[in-house]
């Protein structure tokens, strides 16, 4: 399957606009006032962009194309002295919009920043124009986005309810993993909103995001590759070997997860599907934290509980025990997750809960219920998950808490690991 918008023709492949979220510090500055223009001193000649006439006795009129001098800038308004045209040594007001300095591209009589594509090809087509008339305009994608094109899918990795995702090459040379939805199985805004949060999010141990495309359905998110996929099917598929170096790759996941979920409590968002199967692998096991379509943010100080749409559907086995009794999930309910993530770990990509039902777990959670230590798993690595697992949303530790106990591990030597069973 080809997208390319270069070429809209189609003989067995398919066309398609690709459309670039970058990832820029500069959100943050948005509303920030721009620093003045370096080097500009008193004197500077500015070009009349259009035709102004005096509405007071103070006023300065002007035709488009007359050179002025700025003598006071006041907001609004410039006093300033006409060099030429029809003020030419007369001294008055003018209003600051309608100039601009006289080597800017504002001045440039081919240049028409806010003009609409169907307004510009008007003009330019206008018998009033000889062969070769041109003009620049600004861009109408949204900030922030690029047009691109050359995307190559090939294998499919991954097929699921909303839709699936594809190996893909990009410009000729970057691996990708292209997800798509599929038409009609949920709103669009909806899984967009998995891109804008992906956005605005950089941390090593979060899955990168290239591009998205957004001309129709079905619509495309674009991601770095992560060759082995998910952890769940990574762990699977693994042999079970239960010695010390397999059990300190497994601690490394977990910590590589808590290290990306520690960047998501720092920005004040919230995962709520954080699991084995929304954890991505790449080469030498690195890990990275993806699937945010459930993520919600905090805009508030004060602000630290979302609650969910009744009729909501979560993923029983993975959500803390308040959210499934209260629909409310705060960071810390995510760290009950991250508890059931360890044992899915250790477990090799084992059930959480293998002997129970939703109904049951949900049941009995309340009552106390814990899943026992799995075997072979570290009575080190237990506690971590006991401390995940506590009734009071309080009483778990923050991620960073869990990042560094579960990097200690790495201080000890083998002969610190043990089998839980036995105490």
């Amino acid at each position: 399957l080809m997208l390319d918008p270069a070429n809209n023709t189609s003989s067995g492949t398919e066309k398609r606009d690709i459309k670039v979220i970058v990832n820029e510090d500069a959100l943050k500055r948005a509303n920030m006032a721009l620093p003045p223009t370096p080097g500009e001193k008193p004197g500077y000649v500015y070009v009349a962009l259009y035709d102004y006439t005096a509405r007071t006795e103070h006023d300065l009129s002007f035709n488009a194309g007359d050179k002025l001098e700025p003598l006071r800038k006041e907001e609004d308004w410039w006093y300033a002295r006409g060099i030429t045209g029809i003020s030419a040594n007369k001294e008055g007001y003018i209003p600051a919009n309608y100039v601009a300095p006289i080597e800017s591209l504002d001045a440039e009589p081919w240049y028409f920043p806010e003009t609409k594509r169907l307004e510009a090809e008007k003009m330019l087509t206008s018998q009033e124009n000889k062969n070769g008339a041109f003009l620049i305009r600004n861009c109408e994608s949204q900030q922030g986005e690029l047009s691109l094109s050359g995307l190559l899918l090939s294998d499919q990795m991954f097929s699921g309810q909303f839709g699936e995702v594809f190996e893909g090459i990009w410009n000729d040379r970057t691996a990708v993993a292209v997800k798509t939805l599929k038409p009609g199985t949920m709103d669009p805004k909806d899984f967009l909103r998995e891109a804008q949060i992906m956005k605005k999010l950089r941390h090593a141990k979060l899955i990168q995001l290239y591009a998205v495309c957004t001309t129709e359905e079905p619509i495309y998110i674009v991601t770095e590759l992560m060759s082995h996929g998910s952890l769940l099917e990574y762990l699977q598929s693994k042999t079970h070997s239960h010695n010390s170096q397999t059990q300190l790759c497994q601690i490394e996941m977990g910590a590589q997860v808590a290290s990306g979920m520690a960047y998501l409590e720092l920005q004040n968002y919230i995962h709520r599907d954080l699991a084995a199967r929304n954890v991505l692998v790449g080469d030498n096991n690195v890990c990275k934290v993806a699937n945010f379509g459930l993520a919600r943010v905090f805009q508030l100080e004060n602000e630290n509980v979302y609650e969910a749409k009744e009729g909501t559907k979560f993923p029983v086995k993975w959500t803390a025990l308040e959210a499934i009794h209260e629909n409310k999930f705060t960071i810390k309910s995510d760290v009950w997750s991250f508890g059931i993530l360890l044992y899915e770990i250790v477990t090799f990509g084992q059930m959480p809960y293998p002997t129970m039902t939703n109904y049951q777990v949900v049941q009995q959670l309340p009552k106390g219920y814990r899943m026992p230590c799995p075997l072979n798993c570290p009575k080190y690595l237990y506690d971590i998950m006991s401390e995940c697992w506590k009734d009071s949303p309080a009483d778990r530790p923050t991620f960073e808490t869990l990042q560094w106990k579960l990097e200690e591990f790495f201080e000890m030597d083998a002969s610190s690991y043990d089998d839980a069973n036995r105490y």
